[in-house]
């Protein structure tokens, strides 16, 4: 029987060349434009994709111009080869003779998926405990003390489904009983395969029913059935017109019976792309087989080999359409020769002493090879390409690649020229703004209302809660300051929604402190007032979400996170349409619709299960891309052409992708059910390569370097590098242009200047005229840190939702020695101190005990430190007369140019003894400093507050000689340490030190005076603290590594 098949280069423009052919007559006998303007109506030309219908249907008009013409019937056959799931036709009201279809409706996707994420749960759950072994009769071993770790989440649950509903569909796909998978566990197989094929048999032969029950099929089925159906129109003749398929390799079974059948009618034609016609017959007998060598199913040709044989044809019965220059001609031999099977390319001399160098730089003229450093450097490589078409006048670009994260950088490089591009991929509703808010929302519940995710959530900007968004954005900073940046919001605490005017409250009376921060202080009555509504309204749509403590059904989850979403964002600006806005409520509708009862949830495991839902639901790119760009996945690049191809991401494990292994069986059980290898999707991604590549004009790209790890070139460059040679290099060179534009485009143009370390000299009225002795030692280490703090009044905020640190358990640690002392000022310790010492303690880290971490590593050090406390206080009451705890001092000063100024300090603790004598004690949960640093006059606080006590400060009497100071180290692992500030070594005493800090102090306040006098940072680096708040404003990594070392000033 006659075959209609042709083939179309891959040089060729593959949709151009097919319509002219079609409507000149050359496809269907007897059938052309002659016909008359409703003649083409009566034909059906399927394709491989809705985009490429689209695309031929604007070849089409083109072809047939201004005239009144009738089009074909172009419908997509879906590439079922591909992707499983998706639309073999389009699903209208009857067949092509205008019957009903008399089929089963498809059970929707997020139907099924819910549906085999319950039978796999129901598995997990029957199986509670680790498997240890299977015995001889294949019965189960358990572990009761380890749980059966498959599946143990709605999430984890979710992501198999997608590997199971995938084996049920190429089960179906491939024609396979699934009765065949009883015997598969062989002797020679591991006995823990019977677990697998155990859920299998339940799973697969169970689904069925459940199909049925619901009246429904699976959408592979029915897309199986509908291309059965067409077949037997097609060889009974019941037919109507002529029927072409075009682009389609065929490589499922149902899809080659219904070329085969179309190839046979009498009016049908089938149209192969890019079939190989100048590769030896030697050659392509290696191709496509049913053996285990490589080239059965990863050469480009394996799947047109396959589908040779199943229409009964040779290469020599398929005919050629259109025409090709002479360099594409040698572009397609070369590329013929480059990827032959690996057993026959003892070839490749014969074909190199056949071409010359001139005939091998005219077959690879016109292509460019990117090799860049990273990813990055590919992407915006690929970018400036894509650009540069946009230069000339209705020139196109398309960036084809199977990766996804090398589509997303390339996108957001050509937002820095303000051009959207059509990502034919789209993106994951999960990372669009609503898909975002939705997850931001369902966090705030999982975390128990935290800081963090509140602070994410209000950041968002979709959030309205009935403000306009200028407004809402206001208040979000005010309430982030100063609420979440207090302690009225814990780390993982949801008191502060669960009492909005407590909560307010502890806030405010934290803003009210004299150390707290200048932004809180600034929030005025009026606006403390609206954050407590804007509390109010955030606590009342989390509340039916907070409602669900503990497990809940998928329904109600779902009824809860609307409410929270839809409260969120109700404004009279808010955003209330958008395809991701759309889609977010299908997806919850669907969800709702398809809830199962055996799958429940707490808020966290709902959290998880709904990102990963939501990332399975894609969305289109931008309503206004750019006409002249696209970016393409493999699937929908079949058949498109552009002015410039770029192929990127070719390397290992991208393109070619890495054979993935089957979730449930391994390669032999796939062998032994009749399934294809995981390499037959090598081949497909070979074929798409060559392509792309035979194209007139193409950019090639892989990155030396992916995630950080390097990689393999794409075994299709090695191939044309190793037989192109010399004229290989030349791709290179043409390649390097965009990578050397992609390391200069950001670079500057001259270099920048080195920066010398800043040393402001703000205005005298601007300098400070009083400071606390710990200010005086910031002034010495680093005086930039003083400027920033006390003269631009920058400081830094605290942590969202921070747990207590060391700040804070020293300061609860010094509070409670405050009121012990204070309650014990004189005289010997009670028989109960340790106990009311301790309960003080308990007190002041109250929210510290309730970390396990504190508890676990700080309280039994904290204990140690209440017993070398206690033995220390015993150790000095007999001397003691009395003992004063956080007492403020302030002495006024007269400096050198007569200006006044005044020095303040609070001595935490100061002890009179029967002598007469004074000491200074200084608490420290941290390292003391050493005698070194304070003789400097780098850690003065000590010496300049007995220097104010001498001059009567701290309501002392003034000239006292006999004041000594001692450090009292709180904390580690003996509980702590006495030091006493000692100068015997430095033949000194603690009080000449104090009288040389004090004077040094006067010079120095009264050079800071000067108005030439600047405040530069960190003046002495080994002196200098290891972290500053401030270093980052002084930029001290840029200028201490660019010329100006911190030594120098």
């Amino acid at each position: 029987m006659k075959k209609n098949v042709f083939t179309i280069a891959p040089s060729a423009p593959f949709l151009k060349t097919f319509a002219k052919a079609f409507l000149d007559g050359e496809v269907v006998e007897g059938f052309s434009r002659k016909l008359g303007p409703l003649a083409l109506a009566e034909a059906t030309i399927y394709v491989p994709t809705r985009r490429a219908a689209r695309a031929l249907t604007d070849e089409f008009s083109r072809a047939v111009g201004a005239s009144a013409t009738l089009l074909p019937n172009i419908l997509p056959l879906g590439a079922l080869e591909e992707t499983e799931t998706s639309l073999i036709f389009e699903e209208g009201a009857g067949d092509e003779l205008g019957q009903p279809l008399d089929l089963p409706l498809a059970m929707g996707d997020i139907a099924r998926r819910m549906q085999l994420s319950e039978l796999i749960l129901s598995w997990a759950r029957a199986l509670r405990h680790a498997i240890v072994r299977v015995d001889a009769q294949g019965g189960y071993v358990v572990d009761a003390r380890e749980s059966f770790l498959v599946a143990t989440t709605a999430a984890d649950a979710w992501h198999l489904s997608g590997e199971l509903a995938g084996l049920i569909d190429e089960l179906i796909i491939e024609d396979i009983n699934w009765e065949r998978l009883d015997p598969l566990v062989l002797p020679e197989f591991d006995p823990y395969w019977r677990i697998t094929l155990d859920f299998l048999n339940i799973a697969i032969k169970g689904w069925p029913k459940i199909l049925d029950e619901r009246g429904l099929v699976d959408k592979a089925r029915r897309q199986v059935a509908l291309i059965e159906k067409q077949s037997i129109k097609l060889r009974e003749g019941r037919w109507q017109g002529p029927v072409v398929a075009i682009g389609s390799t065929g490589s499922n079974r149902a899809t080659a019976r219904l070329l085969k059948a179309i190839a046979e009618s009498p009016k049908g034609a089938v149209v192969l792309p890019g079939l190989d016609l100048d590769l030896d017959d030697a050659a392509f007998a290696l191709i496509g087989g049913e053996g285990e060598h490589e080239a059965a199913f990863t050469h480009p040709q394996a799947a047109m080999s396959r589908l040779l044989r199943t229409l009964q044809l040779s290469r020599a019965e398929v005919a050629p359409l259109g025409e090709t220059s002479v360099g594409q001609r040698l572009r397609e031999q070369f590329l013929s020769q480059a990827l032959r099977p690996a057993e026959a390319t003892d070839e490749w001399i014969a074909y190199r002493g056949r071409i010359d160098r001139v005939m091998l730089d005219e077959a690879l003229a016109g292509v460019s090879l990117i090799e860049a450093a990273d990813e990055r450097e590919e992407a915006l490589g690929l970018a400036i390409a894509m650009r540069e078409v946009l230069e000339a006048p209705g020139q196109t670009a398309a960036l084809v690649t199977p990766d996804r994260e090398l589509a997303r950088r390339v996108t957001a490089e050509l937002l820095r020229w303000g051009v959207a591009v059509d990502d034919s991929g789209g993106d994951p509703l999960s990372a669009s703004p609503a898909g975002v808010l939705a997850r931001l929302a369902i966090a705030c519940a999982a975390e128990d209302m935290s800081a963090a995710s509140l602070a994410a959530l209000l950041a968002h900007p979709g959030v309205r809660l009935g403000f306009l968004r200028d407004d809402i954005g206001r208040l979000s900073s005010l309430f982030e300051i100063g609420v979440l940046r207090s302690s009225a919001a814990g780390e993982r605490d949801a008191r502060v929604v669960a009492d909005p005017a407590r909560a307010i409250a502890m806030a405010r009376a934290e803003a009210r402190d004299r150390f707290a921060h200048p932004a809180k202080r600034r929030i005025s009555a009026p606006e403390w007032e609206i954050l407590e509504d804007l509390l109010r309204r955030l606590a009342a749509a989390f509340a039916p979400a907070l409602a669900l403590e503990g497990e809940h059904d998928l329904k109600s989850w779902i009824s809860a996170h609307r409410a929270a979403i839809a409260a969120i964002t109700a404004g009279e600006d808010a955003r209330t349409s958008g395809e991701d806005v759309g889609a977010l409520d299908a997806l919850f509708d669907e969800l709702s619709a398809n809830a199962t009862a055996g799958m429940r949830f707490d808020a966290e495991s709902y959290g998880f299960f709904f990102a990963a839902v939501a990332r399975d639901v894609r969305l289109r790119g931008p309503q206004k891309a750019h006409p002249r760009l696209k970016i393409l996945g493999l699937l929908e690049a079949r058949l498109m052409d552009a002015d410039l191809m770029l192929l990127g991401g070719l390397d290992e494990t991208v393109w070619p992708p890495q054979a993935r292994a089957d979730a449930f069986l391994n390669r032999p059980m796939r062998a032994a059910l009749g399934l294809t290898p995981p390499e037959r999707k090598l081949g497909q991604t070979a074929h798409d390569f060559t392509q792309g590549f035979a194209r007139a004009r193409v950019i090639l790209s892989r990155a030396q370097k992916r995630g950080g790890a390097p990689t393999v070139a794409s075994r299709f460059l090695q191939r044309l590098a190793a037989l192109g040679d010399e004229s290989w290099r030349g791709c290179v060179l043409r390649g390097q242009v965009y990578v050397d534009l992609a390391r200069a485009i950001d670079r500057p143009l001259a270099p920048a200047p080195p920066i010398r370390r800043p040393a402001p000299r703000p205005p005298l009225e601007l300098r400070p005229s009083s400071l606390s002795v710990t200010k005086i030692e910031t002034l010495r280490r680093d005086p930039y840190a003083l400027y920033a703090e006390r003269i631009l009044e920058l400081a830094e905020l605290a942590p969202i939702g921070r747990a207590a640190g060391p700040a804070e358990t020293g300061s609860a640690i010094h509070a409670a020695l405050e009121l012990f002392v204070k309650a014990h000022a004189s005289g010997k310790l009670p028989t109960g101190a340790r106990d009311e010492l301790r309960q003080l303690l308990r007190d002041g880290l109250k929210d510290q005990l309730d970390d396990p971490d504190f508890r676990g590593f700080a309280r039994p050090r904290l204990e140690k430190m209440i017993d070398f406390y206690l033995r220390f206080e015993a150790g000095r009451r007999d001397s003691v007369q009395q003992i004063r705890s956080e007492i403020p001092g302030k002495l006024e000063l007269t400096l050198g140019d007569g200006s006044p100024f005044i020095l303040t300090a609070r001595a935490d603790r100061i002890e009179l003894a029967e002598d007469g004598s004074i000491t200074l004690i200084d608490y420290k949960t941290g390292t003391p400093p050493g005698t070194k640093e304070i003789l400097v006059g780098f850690a003065p606080q000590l010496t300049l507050e007995a220097a104010m006590a001498r001059r009567g400060a701290f309501d002392l009497p003034p000239d006292r000689d006999a004041i000594f100071g001692l450090y009292l180290k709180l904390g580690g692992a003996d509980g702590g340490e006495i030091k006493p500030v000692d100068f015997a070594r430095e033949k000194t005493t603690f009080m000449d030190v104090a009288d040389d800090h004090f004077a040094a102090l006067i010079a120095l306040l009264t050079q800071f005076r000067d108005p030439a006098t600047p405040y530069p940072a960190r003046p002495f680096p080994k002196f200098a603290k290891s972290y500053n708040a401030y270093d980052h404003l002084a930029r001290v990594k840029e200028w201490s590594l660019s010329g100006e070392t911190e030594s120098g000033a």
